[in-house]
């Protein structure tokens, strides 16, 4: 059995890596940060994605790599993130984009997607508690889900 400690260092370590470079690390990379083997890195990499909330965290079909990890996406989405200017992140979901300013505190972050129903452009700027600006201001985000509701008070924002 993996020791709690150590997956939830992995679990920091693996967030605290995706902030520095926008991607996830390779397990490789996570046994030097761990100062573990390789094989237990990869046990530990796979205990911090099953211990992680909802399934928000998982790895690419049939391998030890990560391919989300809330609120990051590893692989290209439609969510493109930036962070004062630098973009390097995908977003693992239009509504998970959003909590990734809590990651980088007092620093303007930048969600820009499309509607996937008609195309138009979707921009939405924030800075830690605050939603700068929203662009088109009619811009509507919908999660279709109990849990959504319960989570965040309100499914929805305008």
């Amino acid at each position: 059995m993996i020791d709690q400690d150590l997956t939830q260092q992995a679990f920091t370590t693996i967030l605290k890596h995706f902030v520095a470079t926008g991607r996830a690390p390779h397990y490789g990379e996570l046994a030097n940060a761990l100062e573990v083997g390789m094989e237990e890195a990869r046990e530990v990499q796979r205990a911090a994605v099953e211990a992680s909330p909802i399934a928000s965290c998982w790895l690419a079909h049939d391998t030890d790599h990560i391919e989300s990890y809330a609120p990051f996406s590893n692989v290209p989405t439609q969510y493109l993130i930036s962070v004062d200017g630098t973009r390097k992140w995908y977003g693992q979901c239009g509504m998970e984009s959003l909590a990734v300013r809590w990651l980088f505190p007092g620093q303007e972050v930048v969600v820009e997607s499309r509607c996937l129903d008609c195309g138009e452009s979707i921009r939405v700027r924030a800075r830690d508690e605050e939603i700068l600006e929203i662009e088109p201001e009619t811009a509507v985000g919908y999660m279709p889900s109990p849990f959504a509701a319960s989570r965040v008070g309100s499914a929805a924002f305008n």
